[in-house]
């Protein structure tokens, strides 16, 4: 299953214990936490640059990022405004118009780092009663689970495609852009998305909001399973207008996402590269301060949580048989075109 497949699954079951007329299910890039795809519907998509305007820029209740570091990441906008959804700046721009009388908001959630988030909006009935929110909860292992393996669902090959380029204004329209571009922006269009992607225009917003940094980059999947890493700059002097790079991933671009697809934590992860590096057992306990017996009870978990028995092996499942075997294929694929 790829990650579009499971983000419909999810929303499927969630349907099936708590109705609802518009939602967005998105998975994440594991280090942006931005938007790598996804499946969005019964949303305009005027609301796209709004919504995400407001994730990133307005106080507002239930924030993704909020409820990502939350001991309960299930949480609706009635119940945090205890009934008074004016007092939601989300609530007055998107909603109220709609006749939303709520949203239903998840964050799912895998050891530190956020997987996916989904948004689920009702404009018909009550608003979503104790009971279906308990029920959303008990979704949350088995659907986390999911996008987890479908995240490291990485089969297609990396491309040597020369990078696209685009201005994107604040008002998220295309100033200007590379002659070869609409063939990629057509793979990162999801659902309701005009001319431009949805995750470019969240990237984009992203950028403008932290203009402190010279560069903002995240990774986005495509239609086609392909990975495309994506560079945001202001520029200066132009107000909001910003300068949106996408080029193929390399296998260090994909690496992070498929040790995210494991579940592994931070340490499990820096035990896993330093294996790679070719280090024995009291080189790792050297380099971290631990001890080699606690090296050998992470390599423990890792080998549980990968399926792997033995180093040589998680290094293969993890480098050869996903981010090198695609790199080949790719090689062999550009040697034939040649």
């Amino acid at each position: 299953m790829d990650c579009e497949e499971a983000c419909s699954q999810v929303m499927q079951a969630i349907a099936g214990v708590a109705h609802y007329e518009a939602c967005a299910v998105m998975t994440t890039d594991p280090e942006s936490h931005l938007p790598a795809g996804g499946v969005v519907t019964g949303f305009s998509p005027d609301d796209c640059v709004p919504f995400w305007d407001n994730e990133l820029l307005d106080p507002d209740f239930n924030k993704f990022n909020h409820l990502a570091r939350s001991l309960d990441p299930v949480a609706t906008l009635a119940e945090a405004t205890d009934g008074d959804l004016a007092r939601s700046p989300r609530f007055g721009k998107l909603y109220a118009p709609a006749g939303a009388v709520d949203e239903l908001r998840v964050a799912f959630v895998a050891g530190s780092s956020c997987v996916a988030i989904g948004a689920f909006v009702r404009t018909q009935g009550e608003p979503f009663t104790p009971t279906e929110i308990r029920d959303v909860r008990n979704l949350l292992v088995p659907a986390t689970a999911l996008f987890r393996i479908a995240l490291g669902n990485i089969t297609a090959p990396l491309t040597g495609d020369a990078p696209t380029v685009l201005l994107v204004d604040g008002e998220g329209q295309i100033v200007n852009r590379s002659t070869d571009s609409e063939a990629v922006l057509a793979d990162l269009r999801i659902g309701i998305d005009g001319d431009v992607p949805g995750t470019l225009l969240v990237a984009a917003a992203k950028a403008r909001a932290t203009r402190t940094a010279a560069r903002l980059t995240t990774r986005i999947r495509g239609h086609s399973g392909r990975w495309v890493r994506v560079h945001v700059s202001p520029m200066e002097g132009t107000g909001d207008l910003v300068s949106v790079t996408i080029s193929a991933a390399q296998p260090s671009d994909l690496v992070p996402i498929l040790l995210e697809s494991y579940g592994l934590t931070d340490r499990e992860t820096t035990v896993v590269l330093l294996v790679c590096q070719g280090l024995a057992t009291k080189d790792i306990a050297a380099e971290l301060s631990i001890s080699s017996h606690t090296v050998r009870d992470h390599l423990k978990v890792i080998f549980e949580k990968t399926g792997a028995h033995s180093r040589g092996e998680l290094v293969a499942q993890i480098f050869s048989h996903h981010v090198l075997g695609a790199f080949h294929e790719s090689v062999v694929h550009l040697e034939h075109q040649g």
